[in-house]
């Protein structure tokens, strides 16, 4: 095709880029614009046929070549990852993304090709346009980006005009409101009130939201069925360049199971989980405000420490869980006996304290005591059984015994046990010239503070692991006295001689020593590892506990900060909670860490949890104990560790005695442990050897393959089902106690087996004969246990032994067959037969 220099001079100075092929398919014109957008120079392409390559390098025909050839309807073969291709009569357009070489970048363009034909209909040029789409497109993509953020967010988002009206919401909004999204359009988000906040508490909303626009805080709204739910809610303007508000954007996160979760933990924190009475914290809290109360009115308060007489019997002779029903029906006497202004709280064990507020005089001290003594001695009756129990008391009255209220509940215990050594069954006033007692706590103090002096006193190493990955994580220092005579003694045996006496802060300081010049030599020997340090309430309270800690750093100086951690009881934390946090944070700030240990035990709360920052929770070795038998423990330790996740905390649980606790913590989400399943406490020349023949238990491997996580939990908690099931069958019939019908105990037995046996047991070890020897040797169990049962219940008495045994056997050969399929699991090799 022939142009005039005209025609070509004005394709030349089009800001649109262009090129025109001739018939053969060879570039005539490429102007200056194409030159700009693809950074081809025109000398380059003019005359040839790979202008193409210039803004998309791929084998394949130029869109303008089958343009000119006339194969539009091949067009969509080789270009079927455009986003955009029509063809409209002789016409194409397309768009997508195309890469410059020459300039190193990618551009999305929209393409137009179209022929020029001559007199006689014949294609004789194509001319070509290029636009460059890139800030549209991404303009577009970032749209859709947002609206999938919108439509995605696990907050519940709305969207309103400046008076409210709701613009849009997204799908979290509804599934937590239960309003669809065209219910609530052009409606305000009046309608989700509660009616919880008054006027004023909206007032000073928009206050603050029109002052600086945005507003969050928490807040109760109502769904669509009536259900009122809390959230925490954020609230933010949006302007125009003007400042003037076009918008509002509120974004919420219904916190309901937090609440629940902090309801529940609240209720632990103050109340005894067994008989649902106050426990030690709520006890002091009412007592400071009693003692207080007294001061003011110059009233009389008695502080009564109560401790039933032989308890222990009742549990070695009945079984603790008659003795949890006797601690309960003593509770409620007490209660009872009591007035409502009254205090009955249960310090644990079988020890109470009763609080007596108000009281006129002496005399009438002695009637409350008279009237307690005499309900306590009633008989009590548990199922056929009839268990007598008395009780000791010890007393002390404020004001006449003039101290803090710390001291008269130790003051009452004093009593209390003067009591019990003057024939029980009585209450013994405390008798502040008593000083026999105090004499020999000091003179044994005097003895552990020789021990000191003497370098009687040692540490020993108790591993810390993480069970998932199989790796040592540090050690818990633990104090042991090497005494001359007595050989080695255990901590409890002397560290609560030393609770709250001066010596407490001289033991503690020679621990933290020992623990710094331990970290240095095994930093020394390229072995790191974070050693955690108990140290008392009365040590970490002392005013000068922050400077007297970096003294003892200074002096380990090769001993890195960020090793050593420093373990505090929970309660001891929440005695001053705002004390601890300024010690805890100014030792932070030097690199030492901290632990809450104990936790769980009854203290736990999210407001206080929230205000202490360290950064490990310990959970409990009581609650690790039982955890497999009893869902309460279960359910704590579940609740903990969800708790230390919503505060991103670290958690660790001790205790652990068996593979099986500790693969059950790693499905909750604890990973980290220590107890003497793992490694027990050693001294410090021994550590080293242990490590290097340290080995995760091959249960644990069973983590490692996330498909296993589920798979194998219930079939790790089938022989606890089987175990406590005949160990109860079989106590029963030692011990004459009646059992239920046989249908009763066997459910949970029966669910979990049955379940998983023939759902998940049946795909992963179907093909085993250790699998059908399973199901044979559990349907044999189930039939004999009812036997016995039923026999035991008619009171048929003979052969029930030997048929016990029986059954015992068979356990045994069912926990074989569940080791097996345990080692096929954790065996690769095994797993790929």
């Amino acid at each position: 095709m022939s142009q005039t220099p005209l025609a070509t001079e004005m394709l030349e100075q089009l800001v649109v880029p262009t090129f025109v092929l001739d018939a053969s398919g060879r570039v005539i014109v490429w102007n200056r614009a194409c030159e700009e957008l693809t950074g081809m120079p025109a000398d380059r392409v003019m005359g040839s046929r790979d202008h193409w390559q210039a803004f998309y390098p791929e084998c394949r025909p130029c869109l303008a070549d089958l343009v000119l050839q006339e194969r539009l309807d091949e067009i969509p073969q080789f270009y079927p990852d455009f986003d955009q291709m029509v063809c409209t009569g002789q016409v194409a357009h397309a768009e997508n993304w195309c890469q410059m070489p020459l300039l190193n970048t990618e551009r999305y363009l929209a393409i137009d090709a179209g022929p020029v034909r001559d007199a006689a209909g014949r294609i004789i040029a194509v001319v070509e346009t290029l636009r460059d789409r890139t800030s549209h497109k991404l303009a577009e993509i970032r749209l859709r980006q947002m609206a999938s953020v919108f439509e995605h967010s696990q907050e519940g988002i709305l969207i309103t005009d400046p008076k409210t009206r709701i613009l849009d919401v997204n799908a979290s909004f509804v599934r937590v409101t239960g309003y669809s999204r065209e219910e609530v359009l052009g409606r305000t988000p009046a309608l989700l009130k509660s009616g919880v906040q008054d006027a004023d508490f909206y007032r000073r909303l928009w206050r603050d939201l029109n002052e600086t626009g945005r507003w969050h805080g928490e807040i109760w709204n109502r769904k669509k069925s009536g259900e009122l739910y809390p959230e925490i809610l954020h609230i933010n303007a949006v302007c125009d360049p003007s400042g003037q508000v076009t918008h509002y954007i509120g974004m919420f996160i219904d916190i309901t199971d937090l609440k629940n979760t902090q309801q529940r933990l609240e209720h632990l924190a103050h109340y005894d989980l067994l008989t649902g009475l106050p426990n030690r914290l709520l006890l002091v809290n009412r007592l400071r405000q009693a003692w207080d109360h007294a001061q003011q009115y110059e009233r009389l308060i008695a502080v009564c420490f109560l401790d039933l007489d032989n308890f222990k019997l009742v549990n070695d002779h009945h079984g603790h869980e008659i003795g949890d029903r006797l601690l309960i029906e003593i509770g409620r006497r007490l209660l009872d006996t009591l007035r409502s202004k009254d205090t009955v709280s249960r310090l644990g064990g079988d020890e109470f304290v009763i609080l007596l507020n108000d009281l006129r005089n002496q005399e009438e001290l002695d009637t409350v005591l008279v009237r307690l003594l005499d309900r306590v001695a009633h008989p009590v009756c548990i199922d056929d059984l009839q268990i007598a129990i008395t009780v000791s008391i010890g007393v002390t009255l404020y004001p006449l015994d003039d101290h803090d209220p710390d001291t008269l509940l130790r003051h009452a215990d004093q009593a209390m046990y003067q009591a019990k050594q003057m024939g029980r069954n009585r209450y013994q006033l405390f008798d502040p010239k008593a000083a026999k007692a105090m004499q020999s706590r000091h003179r044994e103090l005097e003895r552990l503070r020789q021990a000191l002096q003497h370098g009687e006193f040692r540490l020993y190493y108790q591993p810390k692991v993480n069970m998932r990955l199989g790796q040592v994580i540090g050690m818990e220092a633990l104090i042991r006295w090497q005494h001359p005579e007595r050989g080695l003694i255990p901590p409890l045996q002397f560290l609560p001689l030393i609770e709250d006496s001066p010596l407490t802060i001289d033991l503690g300081e020679w621990v933290l020593h020992e623990a710094l010049e331990q970290i240095q030599q095994w930093c020394a020997s390229g072995r790191p590892l974070v050693i955690s340090v108990n140290i008392a309430a009365h040590h970490f309270q002392q005013p000068d506990f922050v400077p007297r800690l970096q003294s003892i750093l200074a002096e380990h100086p090769k001993a890195p900060p960020r090793l050593l951690e420093l373990e505090i009881l929970e309660s001891a934390a929440l005695e001053d909670i705002r004390s601890m946090r300024g010690i805890m944070t100014a030792c932070q700030a030097m690199g030492v860490r901290f632990a809450l240990d104990d936790f769980g035990t009854g203290y736990s709360s999210l407001s206080y949890l929230k205000q202490l920052p360290a950064e490990t929770l310990k959970i409990d070795q009581s609650f690790v104990r039982d955890m497999l038998e009893d869902p309460e423990d279960l359910a704590i330790i579940e609740g903990v560790i969800g708790l230390a996740r919503v505060f991103r905390k670290e958690v660790i649980a001790e205790g652990v005695e068996t593979p099986e606790q500790g693969l059950l913590l790693m499905r909750f989400g604890c990973d980290r442990a220590q107890g003497y399943g793992i490694g027990r406490p050693m001294p410090a020349e021994q550590v080293s050897d242990w490590m290097d023949g340290f080995a995760e238990n091959w249960q644990w491997n069973l983590w490692m393959d996330p498909q296993l996580r589920s798979l194998d939990i219930p079939l790790l908690l089938i022989q606890y089902d089987h175990i406590k099931w005949i160990r109860h069958i079989v106590q029963a019939v030692e011990s004459g106690e009646r059992l239920p019908p046989a249908e009763a105990p066997t459910a949970s037995v029966v669910l979990r087996f049955d379940t998983w046996y023939s759902g998940e047991g049946r795909t992963q070890y179907g093909q085993l004969p250790a699998y059908t020897e399973l199901g044979g040797l559990h349907h044999e169990i189930l039939r004999l246990g009812r036997l016995i049962i039923e026999r035991h219940g008619r009171g048929e008495t003979a052969g029930l032994s030997a048929e016990c045994d029986a059954l015992i056997a068979l356990k045994k050969r069912l926990l074989h067959q569940l080791k097996l399929l345990h080692q096929r699991r954790a065996d690769p090799a095994a797993r790929a037969t």
